[in-house]
């Protein structure tokens, strides 16, 4: 997706699966992120941060997690957010594509925002495809085997 002459670059919501790929310095991952950074275009929310915490391997990698919601731009998680990602993952359940409410929740949360997500949860790729949810994605990436 190419911004249109005049309009800034949207900002971009890294999933947690392309976060532990940046900090096992996975070479294009690391690259990109790094890029996107250099250009001011990272975001992040709590979940994120969260989760990331939650699996650090090391002390390094929670002072710098810890940071994120200092240096970045944290989304807004408006009251209710939880349940608009519950009714989500309703929606979608009934036809036939299910959807973790914690996927269903970021999926809120990007479109809420209106930023590109950047990952490669198959799942969410997949229900990008199959039921077009509205998600805005950076870059087309291929889903984790």
């Amino acid at each position: 997706m190419s911004p249109k002459a005049g309009h800034a670059p949207l900002p971009v919501l890294i999933d947690t699966p392309m976060w532990q790929d940046y900090f096992r310095k996975e070479p294009h991952t690391f690259q990109e992120i790094n890029a996107l950074m250099d250009a001011g275009r990272v975001c992040c929310s709590h979940l994120m941060v969260a989760e990331l915490l939650q699996a650090a391997e090391t002390e390094e990698e929670i002072k710098i997690i810890q940071d994120f919601t200092r240096i970045f731009p944290l989304l807004k998680e408006p009251p209710g957010a939880w349940i608009e990602a519950a009714r989500l993952s309703f929606k979608l359940r009934r036809k036939g594509k299910p959807l973790s409410l914690r996927d269903c929740y970021v999926v809120f949360l990007a479109r809420r925002n209106d930023v590109l997500l950047y990952t490669t949860n198959k799942a969410l790729l997949q229900a990008q495809k199959a039921s077009a949810i509205g998600l805005k994605l950076f870059p087309n990436r291929k889903a984790e085997p």
